[in-house]
């Protein structure tokens, strides 16, 4: 139940009509993700950011923000887009998900309500890009890039008018409507979490896997740079047949080109799991590659050369990466490999169509 006096302590640009809902017996069936949650009257949905408010669904995030920062593309992590470049990024308040080991619960798993919290306008927003001197935006942190939706495809227009790029950083659970919806106004790159695999994602994370590969398939047939990110956790994700299988479905309806992140995890939130062992990430990459991935690779661990982009054609390191810095060792502007010219998907901002 969300109470008019929790409604008053919100700036009212806030509180922003939803782009998608349908009207039901029961109540109103909001379309934004793949929850598609019936909301009564004075209710919110299961992310805590929409609510019904007077018969109609109502956003209480539009320009609530809780977190703002200026990051190397590579953090997010994008290493075939843009790379070497600066993404000014927003996050809000709240999710679609519930993981155990949510890495920024202090703000997912907050209500909108219930925290003292800035407006910014989509404007105000890239006014700050522009002043950080940022090529492009992101939206991350805790699912802002679905639950911001109508503030989100805002800005997008924006960014696109003023010669910078989109990115989300997703769990990928939202409707192919809203998809459509980001696609339509600017997004040019997504990473996208694949969480893992079978009972324990919906046990563990409270989504499905299904509607996520769906949107990472029509993602990459719209023409949108996708990249994938699986966070290595010990009962969810660690096992070598689940890993093998994220990999194949990868290869078989994404694209063998398409880049896999394979992320170590350490305990957080409410879970408690070692963290992830780097045979079991060495053994993923391996696999990976083996089943025909062409780019996949290690994260959160600091060894040198996991990072690496490598040409699959002549073996040439093409990308050095350590930490958040990179540096170009053999890739032309066309993202081809300069060494025998293998198409290697990297794609630079501006890009030559710019």
């Amino acid at each position: 139940m969300v109470s008019k006096k929790q409604l008053d302590t919100l700036d009212a640009r806030m509180i922003h009509d939803a782009l998608l809902q349908q009207q039901e017996d029961r109540g109103i069936r909001c379309l934004t993700c793949s929850h598609r949650c019936v909301i009564p009257e004075g209710k919110t949905g299961i992310c805590d950011t929409r609510a019904n408010i007077d018969g109609t669904i109502k956003t209480l995030v539009h320009g609530n923000i809780s977190s703002l920062s200026s990051n190397p593309v590579e953090k997010k992590p994008f290493f075939h887009f843009a790379p070497g470049t600066t993404a000014f990024t927003v996050g809000s308040w709240g999710c679609n998900a519930s993981c155990e080991f949510c890495q920024n619960y202090s703000i997912s798993r907050a209500s909108p309500v219930s925290k003292s919290s800035r407006y910014l306008s989509p404007e105000g927003f890239i006014d700050a890009a522009q002043q950080e001197g940022a090529e492009g935006i992101s939206v991350s942190f805790n699912e802002a890039a679905t639950l911001m939706l109508e503030w989100n495809m805002e800005a997008f227009k924006i960014a696109h008018e003023r010669g910078l790029y989109n990115t989300i950083v997703s769990n990928g659970y939202m409707t192919t409507q809203a998809l459509d919806a980001l696609i339509d106004t600017g997004l040019d790159a997504a990473n996208v979490d694949m969480k893992g695999c079978g009972p324990a994602v919906r046990e563990i994370c409270g989504i499905t896997t299904e509607p996520v590969w769906e949107n990472i398939i029509h993602m990459k047939e719209r023409g949108v740079h996708t990249e994938v990110t699986t966070l290595v956790v010990p009962g969810l994700s660690n096992d070598e047949e689940c890993l093998e299988s994220i990999a194949s479905r990868i290869k078989d309806d994404v694209g063998k080109e398409t880049p896999w992140h394979l992320s170590k995890y350490f305990p957080t939130y409410k879970y408690d799991e070692p963290p992830t062992q780097l045979s079991t990430l060495l053994a993923a990459r391996n696999n990976g590659r083996d089943i025909g991935l062409e780019h996949v690779y290690i994260g959160n661990v600091r060894e040198p050369g996991l990072e690496d982009t490598i040409c699959p054609s002549c073996g040439k390191i093409c990308y050095e990466r350590r930490g958040y810095l990179s540096r170009n060792t053999g890739t032309d502007q066309s993202g081809q490999c300069d060494k025998c010219g293998y198409d290697l998907g990297i794609k630079f901002w501006p890009s030559e169509e710019e």
